[in-house]
């Protein structure tokens, strides 16, 4: 559950305020570029920063009963190209980071916003009218978990790297290996071996 600032209860609460509830979006692009926007008819200046009004729209994230990955999608004018050459400058810009942020232009002394959600850009397109940004969750759920398994007879430590530590020396006599403890005690490294002698014989476990 989300809470609020006590300054945000307040501005909640009000019948009517001279203020307004504002989206921030900062997307950092692969050339270390951030560009920052806010859904505002002007410019503002949060956090040492000047976030730039522009026109944009985004999809609600909703809770999806198929075991779909759920997404974003925002749309950020593009009538004056600006967005989408800083984009193609950045390879089309997939796989940056975009942050999602609301902040209440009463209360821009605040350093924290009031919500926060963080993305990874999974998809750009662009047209004469709009630049839209698919974004995913920043975690990957679709990546390999869990990350290694544990295999008996099987070192899963990249032979001569840190977690291998085999000294130079060896890597010289013996430049290949192949992961095994018989391999690893001929090495004289077998307290350093990654694969699991205990599990039992055709034994298969995950970590």
């Amino acid at each position: 559950m989300f809470s609020l600032s006590a300054a945000a209860i307040l501005e909640k609460n009000n019948l009517a305020s001279d203020g307004a509830w504002l989206i921030l979006l900062e997307v950092k692009v692969s050339d270390g570029t951030v560009l920052r926007f806010v859904r505002n008819t002007e410019n503002v200046i949060w956090n040492g920063e000047t976030w730039v009004a522009f026109p944009f729209e985004f999809s609600v994230m909703g809770e999806e009963s198929k075991g779909e990955i759920p997404k974003v999608t925002i749309q950020v004018s593009n009538v004056t190209r600006a967005v989408q050459a800083y984009l193609e400058s950045a390879d089309g810009g997939v796989g940056s980071a975009a942050t999602l942020r609301v902040v209440h232009s009463a209360h821009l002394d605040q350093m924290s916003p009031e919500l926060e959600e963080v993305y990874s850009v999974t998809g750009v397109k662009t047209d004469a009218r709009w630049v839209t940004f698919t974004l995913g969750i920043d975690y990957p759920l679709a990546s390999r978990r869990p990350a290694r398994r544990n295999l008996k007879n099987f070192c899963p430590f990249r032979y001569g790297g840190a977690e291998c530590g085999v000294s130079a020396g060896v890597l010289q006599d013996l430049p290949t290996c192949g992961k095994t403890l018989a391999d690893c005690r001929q090495r004289g490294n077998s307290t350093r071996y990654g694969g699991e002698p205990s599990i039992p014989q055709g034994g298969l476990y995950a970590s």
